[in-house]
């Protein structure tokens, strides 16, 4: 149980980096029974909160109970967004109360990924509903495959086309309350001091960012979450790997440097592919360079040089 939540904690804080607009609902399996333990909320502190005081677990899981539960519950999303499931499941069999694959085939109407990492066998059902709803079902070998597999859905997946609808979304961009204010937050319908923010339309106060406000329905995001968010829809293209061959041969043309770091592109022992380069603007990386650049960057320098230049011709 240790290992499971000290995993999902990285999960969680790596998911918000990762996807800084969504959202995660926590749902707990145990006595035959499944239980929402958090609404959807987009802060990890809360989840984690929540997380950490639920330290037991007892009776049999039943993945119909969940799974009904999760469709009620992700029936709210619109349609623009992606509707996921992530069991971490450690019990060898499913006591449901019901033809679970009824449950199955409502999940697929409703375009819900389920996705499972086992923590114990391979489960004939777990395999079943992750190929029924294009998710994938994974069983860890140990701590570290744990958290591996864990972080493996952390990324944003591919928009169906079939399935994303192009909308256009009315957004609020509140400002932070001002320290030792005291006002009611919508959230939890208390009085509270400072801090929070305030919806621009209907002024109410909410405690955390992304969210809906409550009282007239408009998305409040921040202007970093959706700058963060940008990168997803234009990420960098894969860059091209280059041989040391063209290096010889072209001695004079090619820098010798990475374009990212400075360190020298030179042959090193018996590698044949020691560098890449954009397909754009031509820069070579090495490639810890690339990594970093496609991982935590998500924009090629080269390109941003090339931009930086052409607005100062232009202004000249």
């Amino acid at each position: 149980m240790a290992v499971v939540l000290k995993g999902a904690e990285t999960f969680i804080r790596e998911f918000f980096d990762q996807n800084p607009l969504s959202h995660i609902g926590l749902v707990i399996i145990k006595d035959g029974v499944a239980q929402r333990l958090t609404d959807l909320g987009g802060t990890p502190d809360s989840q984690i909160k929540a997380l950490m005081a639920k330290r037991e677990c007892s009776g049999d899981a039943s993945l119909q109970n969940a799974l009904e539960l999760v469709c009620d519950y992700l029936g709210q999303v619109p349609s623009y967004g992606h509707r996921e499931v992530l069991i971490l499941y450690s019990s060898l069999n499913t006591c449901d109360p019901r033809d679970i694959m009824e449950t199955i085939e409502k999940c697929k109407k409703d375009k819900i990924r389920c996705s499972v990492v086992g923590l114990s066998a391979e489960i004939y059902i777990c395999k079943y509903i992750c190929e029924e709803t294009g998710g994938s079902y994974t069983v860890a070998l140990d701590e570290s495959h744990f958290k591996e597999l864990l972080l493996e859905h952390a990324p944003p997946p591919a928009a169906i086309a079939e399935y994303a609808a192009a909308n256009l979304i009315k957004m609020g961009f509140p400002q932070r309350g001002a320290d030792g204010v005291i006002a009611i937050c919508s959230c939890h319908k208390e009085a509270k001091v400072g801090g929070g923010y305030t919806c621009p339309r209907c002024k109410a106060r909410v405690c955390e960012l992304p969210t809906e406000c409550r009282l007239c329905g408009l998305t409040l995001v921040s202007s970093p979450h959706l700058a963060r968010s940008y990168h997803h829809l234009f990420p960098v293209t894969p860059f091209n790997e280059v041989t040391s061959m063209p290096l010889n041969k072209t001695l004079r043309k090619t820098p010798q440097a990475c374009f990212g770091c400075q360190q020298s592109l030179g042959n090193q022992g018996s590698n044949s592919v020691l560098y890449v380069s954009c397909g754009k603007c031509n820069q070579l990386f090495c490639l810890d360079c690339d990594i970093y650049i496609h991982e935590s960057l998500h924009n090629c320098p080269g390109c941003e040089s090339q931009r930086e230049s052409r607005s100062y011709d232009a202004k000249a």
